[in-house]
């Protein structure tokens, strides 16, 4: 019995084993025929994934009447159905709880992502010509999205630093502004800790706690380059617990490098490397290298509204995290066998929050933006794109203001300052400093549970942009 158990379990083990080769073969294929894409969606806290991705398969799902003019596949009317499907290593994207939620009355807005997530869509379509073939008139793309926090990806600019340069730059980094003063007292125990010293496991945990408070603390407050980035989600406690030490500068590399092996910075040093094999490099080698194309979400008008050093905190984070995407190669089998981000989509999200005569200003900006960070020798081996795109609107434009209903259900009057088409100067952000863009509550939408629908500023270009190359 004992025996048969066994070659059961083997059995059961070699066909999940084919299975997974088999889906895998089927993948390559596809690929190889131009009929597969797997595209990523980030972006930090609060610039809109949820809401985009559902957006997205929405529209995609109901294109006939979605209004996608500058998307000629859902424009000429060639996309015949959209069968959404779970991928097999991802949990389901709840595209369907995000439809309810924006159907409900009062609606609300998809909840946050939190942890990764993705769901394959295999679109049919007519081909764009009527003579006959061989293989009929329809055919089938495969669309993989996979979404996952902007956070995460943060730290993956750790993987270019060992422990003692990502403290000392951490250290200089809460030396001054706003990080300063939302925690003088920390950064003092920060500074006084001893590394040489024994490590004290109940002290450090203590310490920790107070740290990853004052990360949330700038969170909050409107900062976005905070690592590292896993703790500032919600019930995320299966980590090593470690903290940056602020005085190692004082400290030779001699010095440190002959610490005991119980002493402060060496269990510190050993549970950074830890954190970054067990959790930072497996996402980067099984789910952010599997990606061809990416789509960043930048929530730019709330770094304008923030003010400068908000914002200039926000470009330094993106400017930290833009060499982690692989150099993009179309060679025929690079692309067949281990796929490479060649294409980024850079997405200035909600900008039906600014009128319709300031879209082309905040595109631009946001187009500045990548520019001054994003080094030709990147742009000129990976497809680097910049647009605007609210996923939902949830305005109205008038000659002068905006009118929408605000989170408490009233409708209100929207006004702001000119939107500036380049990195603001001192005047501008003067002017910018007096305005606080409000949340606004989704438009009442209850169609959507039978396909109505959804008002959207762009989506259709980001469509084109993202797979129109493919139909």
């Amino acid at each position: 019995m004992a025996m048969n158990s066994k070659i059961e379990q083997l059995g059961l083990r070699l066909n999940k084993t084919l299975d997974g080769i088999d889906q895998q073969a089927s993948k390559w294929v596809s690929r190889s025929l131009d009929k597969y894409l797997s595209i990523g969606i980030t972006g930090f806290s609060g610039s809109g994934k949820s809401t985009f991705i559902t957006s997205l398969i929405h529209q995609l799902k109901y294109s006939n009447h979605a209004h996608l003019g500058g998307f000629l596949p859902a424009r000429d009317e060639r996309l015949l159905g959209v069968e959404l499907q779970a991928l097999d290593d991802l949990p389901l994207f709840d595209y369907q709880e995000g439809i309810q939620a924006l159907a409900s009355d009062p609606p609300r807005w998809p909840a946050s992502t939190t942890q990764i997530s993705g769901c394959r869509l295999i679109i049919e379509y007519k081909k764009k010509t009527m003579l006959p073939t061989f293989t009929g008139e329809t055919r089938r793309f495969t669309l993989e999205l996979r979404d996952y926090p902007g956070e995460w990806l943060l730290d993956i600019a750790m993987l270019q630093q060992d422990y003692a340069q990502w403290s000392m730059d951490t250290a200089a980094l809460c030396s001054k502004g706003i990080r300063h003063q939302l925690a003088k007292d920390l950064l003092a125990e920060l500074n006084s800790l001893d590394p040489l010293a024994k490590f004290d496991e109940q002290r450090i945990d203590a310490v920790f706690v107070r740290y990853r408070n004052f990360l949330v603390t700038c969170k909050t407050d409107g900062l976005t380059y905070i690592q590292p980035g896993r703790v500032l989600l919600p019930d995320k406690t299966d980590f090593p617990v470690f903290i940056p030490l602020f005085n190692l500068h004082s400290y030779s590399e001699q010095q440190l490098h002959k610490a005991a092996e119980d002493s402060l910075y060496k269990v510190m040093q050993q549970r950074y490397k830890s954190y970054l094999k067990e959790f930072v490099q497996p996402f980067y080698k099984t789910f952010f290298r599997g990606i061809d194309r990416q789509v960043v979400l930048i929530d730019v008008l709330k770094a304008l509204s923030g003010g400068k050093e908000k914002f200039d905190d926000m470009v330094i984070a993106f400017s930290r995290i833009i060499d982690c995407y692989r150099v993009g190669n179309n060679a025929f089998l690079n692309r067949l066998f281990s796929p490479q981000v060649e294409k980024i989509l850079f997405l200035a999200s909600k900008p039906d929050r600014i009128l319709m005569n300031q879209h082309e200003a905040l595109r631009r900006l946001c187009d500045e933006i990548i520019s001054h960070i994003c080094p030709q020798s990147v742009r000129n081996r990976i497809e680097i794109e910049t647009e605007i795109a609210a996923a939902v609107r949830s305005t109205h434009d008038h000659s002068d203001h905006l009118t929408a209903r605000l989170l408490d259900g009233k409708y209100g009057e929207l006004r702001h300052p000119a939107i500036p088409d380049q990195l603001p100067d001192s005047t501008q952000w003067q002017q910018l400093s007096q305005w606080n863009p409000p949340v606004l509550q989704a438009p009442i939408n209850p169609d959507l549970l039978i396909g109505g629908r959804l008002a959207h500023i762009r989506m259709d270009k980001v469509l084109r942009d993202l797979i129109g190359d493919k139909f």
